[in-house]
C-alpha cells in the first residue's frame, strides 16, 4: 500500500512588483495608508517566504501586480514585459522549489503579447500569464486583442 504525502499547497496570483516596470506607475502613491504592502511587493525572497511558511504556503505562483505593462506605448512596453519576464525567471531560478511564474504581457501590442506569452511558457517555463483587465482604456475582450487568446488558445 503506497503511503499518501501530505497535499502541497499552491496559492495563485500572488502579486510582486518588478521595481523597472513599477517605476511607470508611482506605486507609493498607489499605497498609501497601507504599511508595509510595498516591501512585500518588492520582496522575493527572505520575508515573502518566512510568511508563506507561517501561512502553510508550499508554493506561490508569482504575477506582476497591476497595471504591470498594460498600458503605455507599444514600443515601451514590449521591452519592459520582457525584461520584467527575464528577471522573474531569475526570481524562479533561485528558489524552484517555493516559486513559480504567470508572465506579464505587453497588451498594448496584441502580436509581441502573444509572442511573449509563448517564449514565457515554452522557453522560461512560466505557468500562463495575469492580464489586469482594461488595456490603455480598452477591454481585454475587445477584437484586437484575440492574438493573445489563439496563442494561448
Amino acid at each position: 500500500m503506497a503511503t499518501q504525502s501530505k497535499p502541497r499547497v499552491i496559492a495563485i496570483e500572488e502579486h510582486y512588483w518588478d521595481k523597472e516596470v513599477a517605476a511607470t506607475f508611482e506605486p507609493m502613491d498607489r499605497m498609501r495608508g497601507a504599511p508595509g504592502i510595498v516591501e512585500r511587493l518588492y520582496d522575493h525572497a527572505e520575508l515573502r517566504i518566512k510568511e508563506m511558511d507561517e501561512a502553510g504556503i508550499d508554493l506561490q505562483v508569482l504575477s506582476h501586480g497591476a497595471p504591470a505593462t498594460q498600458r503605455g506605448d507599444a514600443a515601451t512596453v514590449v521591452k519592459l514585459a520582457r525584461g520584467a519576464n527575464d528577471r522573474l525567471r531569475e526570481i524562479v531560478r533561485a528558489h524552484p522549489d517555493r516559486f513559480a511564474a504567470f508572465a506579464c504581457l505587453p497588451t498594448p501590442d496584441a502580436k509581441a503579447a502573444a509572442d511573449e506569452l509563448e517564449r514565457c511558457v515554452t522557453k522560461l517555463g512560466f505557468k500562463g500569464a495575469m492580464v489586469h483587465g482594461l488595456t490603455n482604456g480598452v477591454f481585454f475582450d475587445d477584437k484586437r486583442f484575440w492574438p493573445i487568446f489563439s496563442c494561448a488558445a
